[in-house]
């Protein structure tokens, strides 16, 4: 195999050796049509669980340091220039406390375990450029960025996900040498507009808005076969993931276990920790209930799982995963034809809205999902297919491979030539998608938008911190006017007493991004978008039956 005229570093914090970043199943291969690629991962004593593509080095350290070496590191790195800057940047944020000095200290003895450990791989010793990518934001990063001081040809990025942000379970914000990595870091990448916005405003300072840049994910197209399989009466589920806590797989079978009508065909493709916790629970909960069918397939690498579904008939790729920070398998489903349905978690609502799938509540409780389920048998089967083709067009324009990774790989090819003072070209998705963080940060009053000159967004458009930012840009005068012009028509509508008034009122603001705190509609009905709250109301105020109503709605709703 002919060499490239570059080298690339793939660090990763579990692949191949998890069912973890499944994302670079999908990344590798593009990565290798311009790079030679060397893989290095953290995890240190679990065998390989993924077939690497050809060409591509794997090594991995055999560990990350005796304690009595660690505690030496920890004593340099008390008295580093970089803990000195964490700490004058943590005191003037106000964050700095016993509990941060001893985390940083931790990160930057991970930070020096990495560098030294890349520091002895061959490929150190290769003259063609290097550039390291690291799949995640972690500690360890702020050690790789310290081996550009090896040479002028050596550059370094990173993806950033939502979870190496704040904390999937507690939501507290992660600190990762944020401060002093951002400084070394040539380009850090997003798979959404609005996660860039986020780490943007929690992260950095605002200088060098060039390395912030959004690099959507990626799955290939379905496999088509020959003769599609044939139609059943059935309600055919599918769930992939790790079998693990806070995939929720135990709630989902107390739901299925709760049904009172409708004939329901669940598999689930995944494994993990929990595997036998899990059967256990299936088997005493759903073995002789009649109606349902289940079934474990175990694992499965991307190219078996696309076979399986295009030699199946399944109606809905169900998640009620607490904690998602890459959904890489829904966004499988949506690729070969698959309606999706998942919690409103963490990077779900990057891929999934209520124009694409069904996004459902962030906690759903049990009598929610087994209302939810119910109501899935009940429906027609070509709503599903209809639903499933909304999807497949939206994976078909924003998350197909061949352009998405490969355009990520060409850029990593020549990320040297990133400008980090020039603001990286926004990208909007056809569809708005609730995302709880971002409302928080970007909603303001009117008052406030006036004072500071903010042009309100149109109808139909959700804003962003980079919206903000393009609008701040422009004179307080001519905002002011637009806001003014566009009050002018609410006038014209009449009264707000009338139910007309009131009306176009409720429209306008299901539209356009609201608060939290804005009231709901007196007459009943569910606001834009669609989704469901577990907040909304008390749980002793919402009986089952209405929670079964409002999910019948929803789905009326969303039918093209």
């Amino acid at each position: 195999m002919a060499k490239k005229p570059q080298n690339l570093l793939l660090v990763t914090e579990h692949y191949p050796c998890s069912n973890q970043e499944s994302f670079l199943e999908t990344e590798l291969p593009y990565l290798t049509r311009f790079f030679n690629v060397y893989l290095v991962t953290r995890e240190t004593d679990k065998r390989m669980y993924r077939i690497l593509p050809p060409g591509v080095i794997f090594s991995r350290p055999s560990e990350h340091g005796g304690r009595l070496w660690k505690w030496w590191l920890r004593t340099l790195c008390r008295f580093s220039r970089a803990y000195r800057l964490e700490r004058r940047q943590g005191q003037e944020e106000g964050r700095w406390n016993h509990a941060q000095a001893a985390h940083t200290l931790d990160a930057l003895v991970e930070s020096e375990l990495a560098r030294r450990y890349v520091l002895s791989l061959p490929v150190m010793q290769d003259d063609r450029p290097l550039v390291i990518y690291s799949a995640n934001y972690n500690d360890y990063l702020y050690g790789l960025t310290r081996i550009k001081e090896m040479g002028k040809d050596i550059h370094v990025t990173a993806r950033c996900h939502r979870a190496n942000m704040f904390d999937p379970q507690t939501g507290e914000r992660r600190e990762t040498l944020n401060y002093i990595t951002n400084r070394n870091i040539d380009a850090v990448y997003f798979t959404s507009e609005e996660r860039r916005s986020v780490y943007v405003h929690h992260f950095t300072d605002g200088e060098a808005p060039g390395k912030y840049r959004v690099a959507p994910l990626g799955v290939p197209g379905p496999e088509v076969l020959l003769e599609p399989p044939e139609e059943d009466y059935l309600l055919r589920i599918v769930t992939c993931s790790p079998i693990e806590e806070d995939k929720r797989l135990t709630l989902l079978i107390d739901a299925i276990a709760g049904m009172k009508i409708g004939c329901l065909d669940w598999v689930h493709i995944g494994d993990g920790s929990e595997r036998e916790k899990v059967l256990e629970y299936a088997r005493d909960k759903l073995e002789n209930k009649p109606g349902i069918r289940y079934e474990f397939l175990g694992d499965m690498n991307q190219e078996e799982r696309y076979h399986y579904y295009a030699s199946h008939k399944l109606d809905v790729f169900l998640s009620v995963s607490s904690s998602e920070s890459v959904p890489t398998m829904m966004l499988e489903a949506m690729a070969n034809h698959i309606f999706v349905c998942a919690t409103a978690v963490d990077g779900v609502t990057d891929v999934v809205s209520n124009e694409t799938g069904l996004l459902m509540p962030e906690n759903p409780t049990l009598e929610q999902l087994t209302a939810f389920l119910e109501m899935l048998c009940n429906m027609d089967k070509e709503k599903f297919d209809s639903r499933a083709e909304l999807g497949f067009q939206c994976w078909e324009k924003w998350f197909n491979a061949e352009e998405n990774c490969m355009r990520f790989a060409s850029e990593l090819s020549a990320v040297e030539n990133i400008q980090p003072d020039e603001t990286p070209e926004t990208v909007h998705r056809v569809f708005t998608s609730w995302k709880p963080e971002e409302k928080v940060e970007v909603v303001q009053t009117d008052e406030q938008e006036e004072t500071a000159g903010i042009n309100q967004p149109e109808d139909g458009e959700k804003g962003s911190a980079s919206d903000e930012a393009d609008a701040a840009a422009k004179p307080a005068e001519e905002s002011v006017q637009e806001q003014q012009d566009k009050q002018e028509p609410e006038k014209a509508d009449g009264e707000p007493e009338k139910p007309e008034g009131q009306e176009d009122k409720e429209k306008k603001a299901g539209q356009s991004s609201e608060t939290p705190d804005e009231k709901q509609p007196e007459s009943g009905e569910p606001s834009e978008p669609v989704t469901v709250s577990d907040e909304q109301l008390p749980a002793e105020e919402k009986p089952i039956e209405q929670e079964a109503e409002e999910l019948i709605e929803m789905m009326e709703k969303l039918t093209p």
